[in-house]
C-alpha cells in the first residue's frame, strides 16, 4: 500500500541500555548486562552509574583489570562514595596491590556510611565459601579494620596490622577469621605463644577451620617440631585446597628424607598455586635427592622467572651446573646472585670453588677472603688448596 510507512526497530537510548543492564544483573545475566553496559557507556559516557556496574560485572568474567579501569572512573568522579570505593580496594587487595588498598580502606574508615542495599562478601581464599555478609552500615566496619590488618600484613607493618585487627575483634569478637588473621600477623612478628592462642580461639569459635589448624600446626612445629604433622593432615583432610599446608608438609617430609612424599606434596602445592617461587625452589631440591637433575634445572628456572631477585634460586641452579661440570654457568648463576645479595657469602664460596676448578686461582682466592669476611667457615685445607 503506497505512503504506509514501515516499522522499524530502533537502538535503545544510552538510559535504556543501562536499565536493561540492571535487568540483566538482577536476572544474573551477565553476558547480556556487559553488552548493555558497554552499549551505554559508547552512547553516553557521562552516566557514571554505568561505570560502577560494569566493573562489577566485569569481576564476575575476571577481567579484573578493566574492571579496576571502571572502579577508578567512578571514583575519580564520585570519591565518596563508599560502595564504590570498598569495591576498588577489595579489587587492589586481590590484585597485592596493597599500598593503594590501604589507602582505600583508610579512607573508608572515616567516612560517613551510605545508606545502600548492596551486601558485600567475605570468601575464602582458597574454598570460595562465602564465611559471613555484611553492609557498608553500621557496626560492620568491623570488616574495614580486618581488611586493613590483613593489608598491613602483607606490607609487613606487622604492629599496625595488630592494632587493626585488635579494633575489628573489639567490634565482632565472634568471627574465626579475624583471630586467625591476627594470629598469622603475631607468627610473623615471633609471639608464637600469642598466634597460638588465636588460632585455638578460631578453633573454639569453628572447630573445623582449616586455616586455623593449618597455622595452628605451623606453630607448635617452631616450638613442638613433632607435633604439627598431624595437624597439617587434619587441616588438609578439611580443606584440600591450601597449598601451603601441602607445602609446609612436604617441607617437614623432605627434613625427613622422605622425598616421594614430599614430591607429592610440592606437586600439589604448585598446581594450587603455580605462582609461589618458593615452591618451586623447594621441589627442585626434591628433584635432584631422587635423581631428576632436569627436572630440578626446570623448577630452579621457573623460580627465577617467577622472581628474578630470588638469589637462593640462582644459587642452586649454580650448584646443579657445578655438579654437572658446566662450571662456566655455574659462575654465571652465581654471581647473578651476588648481584641480588652483595653479602651471600655462600654464593662468593661457591663461585671460589668453581673459579678454582677453571684455574682462575687469583679470582677464586678473592672470592674465598670475601666470604670468610662474611662468616663463611672456610676450611684450613680448602683455604690453602685455592689461596696457593
Amino acid at each position: 500500500m503506497a505512503g504506509v510507512a514501515l516499522a522499524q526497530e530502533r537502538e535503545p537510548t544510552a538510559m535504556q541500555s543501562y536499565r536493561n543492564a540492571e535487568s540483566y544483573v538482577a536476572a544474573r545475566q551477565w553476558d547480556l548486562a556487559l553488552a548493555a553496559l558497554d552499549a551505554c557507556i559508547a552512547r553516553d559516557p557521562s552516566i557514571t552509574d554505568a561505570y560502577y556496574l560494569r566493573g562489577t560485572v566485569r569481576e564476575r568474567f575476571h577481567r579484573d583489570e578493566a574492571a579496576l579501569t571502571d572502579y577508578n572512573i567512578y571514583v575519580e568522579l564520585r570519591p565518596n562514595e563508599t560502595e564504590a570505593l570498598f569495591a576498588r580496594a577489595q579489587l587492589r587487595f586481590r590484585l597485592k596491590r596493597y599500598e593503594e588498598a590501604r589507602a582505600d580502606f583508610l579512607k573508608l574508615t572515616y567516612l560517613p556510611n551510605l545508606e545502600t542495599n548492596s551486601v558485600f562478601f567475605q570468601v575464602d581464599t582458597y574454598t570460595g565459601a562465602t564465611s559471613s555478609m555484611f553492609t557498608m552500615q553500621g557496626a560492620n566496619k568491623a570488616y574495614i579494620f580486618n581488611y586493613l590488618g590483613q593489608t598491613e600484613t602483607h606490607l609487613y607493618h606487622l604492629k599496625e596490622a595488630i592494632q587493626w585487627f585488635d579494633s575489628a575483634i573489639s567490634r565482632v569478637n565472634g568471627d574465626p577469621d579475624i583471630y586467625v588473621n591476627r594470629g598469622i600477623a603475631k607468627q610473623k612478628s615471633n609471639d608464637i605463644y600469642g598466634a597460638m592462642r588465636d588460632f585455638r580461639k578460631a578453633l573454639q569459635l569453628n572447630p573445623n577451620h582449616a586455616l586455623a589448624k593449618h597455622h595452628l600446626g605451623t606453630a607448635s612445629k617452631s616450638i613442638h617440631p613433632d607435633s604439627s604433622s598431624a595437624m597439617l593432615d587434619e587441616a588438609i583432610a578439611d580443606n584440600p585446597n591450601m597449598p601451603f599446608a601441602y607445602a609446609e608438609r612436604g617441607y617437614a617430609r623432605m627434613e625427613k628424607r622422605q622425598y616421594r612424599e614430599a614430591l607429592e606434596d610440592y606437586n600439589q602445592a604448585i598446581r594450587l598455586d603455580p605462582s609461589n617461587p618458593e615452591y618451586f625452589l623447594n621441589r627442585g631440591l626434591i628433584r635432584e635427592k631422587v635423581a631428576d637433575p632436569e627436572g630440578a634445572y626446570k623448577d630452579y628456572t621457573q623460580a627465577i622467572s617467577l622472581r628474578a631477585d630470588f638469589y637462593k634460586a640462582w644459587l642452586n641452579r649454580g650448584n646443579l651446573l657445578f655438579r654437572r661440570g658446566k662450571l662456566i654457568e655455574a659462575v654465571e648463576d652465581y654471581s647473578v646472585a651476588i648481584t641480588y645479595n652483595a653479602r651471600y657469602s655462600s654464593a662468593y664460596y661457591n663461585r671460589a670453588v668453581a673459579l678454582d676448578q677453571l684455574h682462575q686461582s687469583e679470582a677464586a682466592c678473592g672470592d674465598l677472603n670475601t666470604a670468610e669476611a662474611l662468616g663463611y667457615v672456610v676450611e684450613a685445607k680448602v683455604k690453602r688448596q685455592i689461596c696457593r
